[in-house]
């Protein structure tokens, strides 16, 4: 069998549709209340920026006035005016003096990284528009701690935008939000908070489909005397599925609501074996991985311990063939 290196996939592109249909919708209906004074309007937030500008220049050591100047840059109402160079300028001034502060206390790292995000997501640099969104969330934590309302606001909105491109990375942000939130004391809370908890739940929804897609081609494997097998049915589960979920039905389900009447592995030679409940009860899953700090860059494993392995898709396909006529072999 050949292997594929492994991949993190896109979100679904339903879920995504849903998603952009619906910001679609109120894009739509914000722009039909500003399209007659839109030229007004673009001429006064172009004098709105030039004037931040001066004072930028004017006070190069306050960095709240650089922010400034580069979120006027980019504003909605700049339309076709919009700078993105001389607003990524600004940004990066107003960094280095948030990252220079000895303390910072005045969300100016927080909101400089913010500005930075909008500014990469304008360029359509997605890879940089999310290290400064992240940065940004860390900013505001560090400033004001992890139970400040600012914080835990900024973190849920802000993952939220993270979790349509990087949701692993987004997922656990979400979590930290409403954790540090239910913790935090009760003068500091967002008072609403659960209201939001459809955002948690998508955000799952969202990250269950991309690492079942991860996982989509893996199967567990096994060392048995030596020699390698995969697991292609366990008593709640076999390969027809994604392994996403191979051990949340024996976690979920008593014992007597397992689906399947066999544990069946199989070997590199595409041979398949019913396992015997003697044979199960000797083969334990085990898997130990040991953290060293004098070699930090390498887990220590032991040889034989249980690993998932990705096949290719074609790989993939064809033991799952062979498996569907092995089972039609044994009714």
């Amino acid at each position: 069998m050949t292997t594929t290196p492994m991949s993190t996939p896109q979100t679904p592109k339903h879920i995504m549709k849903k998603i952009l249909m619906t910001l679609a919708a109120i894009l739509c209906c914000a722009m039909t209340t500003t399209v007659v004074n839109a030229q007004i309007t673009m001429e006064q937030a172009l004098k709105y920026a030039e004037k931040k500008v001066k004072l930028a220049d004017k006070n190069p050591k306050n960095g709240k006035m650089q922010c400034e100047a580069a979120m006027a840059f980019i504003s909605d109402e700049m339309g076709e005016k919009k700078d993105l160079d001389r607003a990524l300028t600004y940004a990066n001034r107003a960094l280095k003096i948030a990252t220079e502060q000895p303390a910072p206390k005045d969300t100016l790292l927080g909101l400089t990284c913010y500005a930075l995000s909008m500014i990469y997501m304008q360029k359509q640099d997605t890879e940089n528009a999310m290290n400064y969104l992240e940065k940004a969330m860390d900013g505001f934590e560090v400033e004001l701690g992890r139970d400040d309302p600012v914080t835990n606001g900024t973190k849920l909105v802000h993952s939220w935008l993270m979790m349509t491109t990087q949701p692993l990375r987004a997922f656990p942000k979400i979590q930290e939000a409403f954790f540090d939130n239910s913790i935090a004391p009760q003068d500091k809370r967002i008072e609403n908070m659960d209201e939001a908890n459809i955002v948690q739940e998508m955000a799952l929804e969202i990250l269950i489909a991309e690492q079942t897609q991860r996982f989509r081609y893996a199967l567990p494997m096994i060392f048995m005397e030596g020699k390698r097998y995969f697991i292609v049915q366990t008593k709640d589960w076999n390969m027809e599925r994604p392994l996403v979920g191979w051990l949340v039905p024996s976690l979920l389900h008593s014992e007597a609501e397992g689906v399947n009447d066999a544990t069946i592995i199989c070997d590199d030679n595409l041979q398949f074996t019913v396992m015997s409940e003697e044979d199960k009860d000797k083969q334990q899953l085990t898997f130990n991985f040991t953290h060293e700090i004098n070699n930090p860059r390498k887990l220590e494993t032991n040889e034989g311990d249980a690993r998932i392995w990705f096949l290719s898709p074609e790989s993939y396909e064809n033991l799952l063939a062979k498996f569907r006529a092995f089972k039609a072999e044994k009714k």
